[in-house]
């Protein structure tokens, strides 16, 4: 058993998250309870125990009297809860005038449990089924859910929602995958190594036992992870000045984060395969998925390479697939309404959850 008590903290949000919070959603938005949620000695898939995992989460609108209107977020690699603020609201994608919805800081960044509380190398070398499973606890034991309407995923989000839909497939009616793949390819776990391996030149790193967090390492990093998430023809188009302020800021998103948080998170991201637990056998792990799911990729995206969407479409039963039409890589999946790339997400999954309605019972 991965848990045994559960307990209910309220915490709030620094100042200046919140400031930057309410640049980000219209006027009126509904208000978010924050809260931690505590496992104790959770056990890892590597046979570790950490005695308190904390997992943050959010909650906005209202749990419905049958407990069937919860859709779970949940966000990429160096995201956190706060990822999809712009789209949870009344009369926005995530409508909640309609649906209780939960965003999520997984295991090892934002407020939950991570390496720069202090453990640092000491950390438990999670997975992303351990992710899943420390969120499967909050949903079902804790929230009390037995069954999520739509469970969302952004690249490494969507990677946690597959395992979900693999593992506990009674548990959601529905997958929404953004930028999926079922394992991942051997160019992926190539940029990650150098990413990494960037980090630790920096003198700073001191093989993971800092005294002080290895910044220029990290900014570096960034930039190198930055011709990844973007494609050639929008290198082409874009200016020197466009492009010198996207490495910037890409640097310092890398730059935020503690350095052991960043490098065992990328290497949960790098180790990320759906087939370990089935003897290597990828169509058994996705024939598990029984939920209609959407499967929205980007042929432009050299990170997560859309042969992995198009892997899980073929290998699950209810799959509806569709290819953003846009040449911003990666960043496409991430795109907010008022752009192209974003008003057609917002097409696709607006409408397939209207197709769940009548079988949800709303």
């Amino acid at each position: 058993m991965r848990f045994a008590v559960f307990d209910r903290i309220s915490t709030a949000a620094p100042a200046a998250l919140w400031v930057f919070l309410s640049t980000l959603c219209a006027a009126g938005a509904p208000a978010t309870a924050s809260e931690l949620f505590n496992l104790p000695d959770f056990a890892f898939e590597d046979g570790s125990v950490l005695p308190d995992l904390r997992i943050a989460y959010d909650t906005r609108g209202t749990l419905s009297p049958a407990r069937d209107n919860a859709i779970l977020l949940m966000p990429g690699a160096t995201g956190d809860r706060h990822t999809f603020d712009p789209l949870i609201g009344p009369g926005k994608m995530f409508d909640t005038d309609r649906y209780f919805v939960i965003s999520v800081d997984p295991v090892g960044g934002g407020e939950s449990a991570s390496p720069a509380d202090g453990m640092g190398q000491d950390f438990p070398r999670y997975t992303i089924r351990d992710m899943m499973e420390a969120q499967h606890a909050l949903v079902s034991h804790h929230l009390e859910i037995a069954r999520l309407r739509a469970l969302v995923g952004l690249s490494m989000g969507s990677f946690v929602a597959l395992e979900w839909g693999i593992h506990h497939p009674e548990s959601v009616a529905s997958l929404i995958l953004l930028a999926p793949s079922p394992k991942a390819d051997a160019g992926f776990r190539l940029t990650i190594d150098l990413i990494s391996g960037t980090i630790a030149l920096d003198p700073e790193w001191q093989g993971g036992r800092y005294a002080h967090n290895p910044v220029e390492g990290l900014r570096h990093a960034g930039m190198l992870m930055y011709p990844w998430v973007v494609s050639t023809a929008y290198l082409d188009r874009s200016s020197p000045r466009v492009l010198a302020k996207d490495l910037d800021e890409s640097a310092k998103t890398f730059g935020a984060w503690d350095a052991n948080a960043l490098v065992l998170r990328f290497a949960a991201y790098r180790a990320h395969d759906v087939a370990v637990p089935f003897e290597g056998d990828m169509r058994a792990a996705l024939a598990k998925v029984t939920a209609p799911t959407l499967l929205l990729a980007n042929a432009s995206d050299r990170l997560v390479g859309i042969d992995g969407a198009r892997r899980i479409r073929d290998g699950i039963p209810k799959a509806t697939y569709g290819e953003i039409p846009s040449d911003l890589g990666h960043r496409a999946v991430r795109a907010l309404p008022g752009t192209n790339e974003g008003d057609f997400i917002d097409r696709q999954v607006r409408g397939f959850l209207a197709t769940l309605g009548n079988r949800a019972g709303n």
